[in-house]
């Protein structure tokens, strides 16, 4: 009789042990989302997979937005967010423009009605993913079948490019939330984007000439 009181006040202590420790359980909270942390790329694609425009889109303290293009930022400061229980709202001159559902870090829906139009976030890398790479590939006008080889270098601050033999980096170029980099030819009147997307780089390019008729040309690029 004595050891069946032992086994209960044991089975007991050791019951009332465990709940003491699941009550003082403290669950690791989710990690938070922070719009600002990341750029949203926007991409108008023409039925022959064409892009037609791209535009990077940037989330600032106060609610501000940056507009980047492949020549260059919008000066226009009219952009504007807000962002709440997943549900990114962008704005224009203080009036809706487009509302969108976020979902795992992940654009999942959007008011906007352009079926051409994509919507894709990006997270910002802590440190410059260009620096000290190599990518390999070409450019391609619109509807060409002609694919004119080139190859980049960069380093923190500068690139080159080249068919073959590249040369040891000696053009600045503009950082641009450590996914693009933008470089603006003045003497050339050449702009050129190019942008980090899950590992590939895209380069979209506009030569202006000398007569002012643009020439566009797009390029996908294979880190060496």
């Amino acid at each position: 009789m004595k050891n069946i009181l032992k086994i209960t006040a044991l089975l007991l202590l050791s019951l009332s042990f465990t709940s003491c420790k699941k009550d003082n359980f403290t669950p690791v909270a989710a990690e938070s989302f922070d719009i600002r942390q990341y750029v949203l790329i926007i991409k108008e694609t023409r039925s022959n997979g064409w892009i037609d425009n791209i535009r990077l889109r940037t989330f600032e303290a106060q609610g501000k937005c940056v507009i980047f293009t492949e020549i260059g930022a919008i000066p226009d400061k009219g952009y504007t967010y807000s962002y709440d229980k997943g549900i990114l709202k962008l704005f224009y001159g203080g009036r809706p423009d487009n509302e969108l559902k976020v979902e795992n870090n992940t654009i999942k829906s959007t008011t906007d009605d352009v079926a051409s139009r994509s919507y894709k976030l990006i997270k910002i890398p802590s440190d410059n993913p260009f620096n000290g790479n190599i990518y390999s590939g070409g450019w391609k006008s619109e509807g060409s079948l002609l694919t004119v080889v080139a190859s980049l270098k960069f380093t923190d601050t500068h690139f080159s490019e080249a068919s073959i033999n590249l040369p040891v980096p000696d053009k600045t170029y503009e950082l641009i939330k450590n996914i693009a980099a933008y470089k603006r030819d003045v003497t050339n009147d050449v702009f050129t984007l190019w942008v980090l997307s899950e590992g590939n780089l895209e380069g979209y390019r506009t030569d202006y000439g000398n007569n002012n008729n643009s020439n566009r040309v797009r390029g996908t690029f294979t880190k060496q």
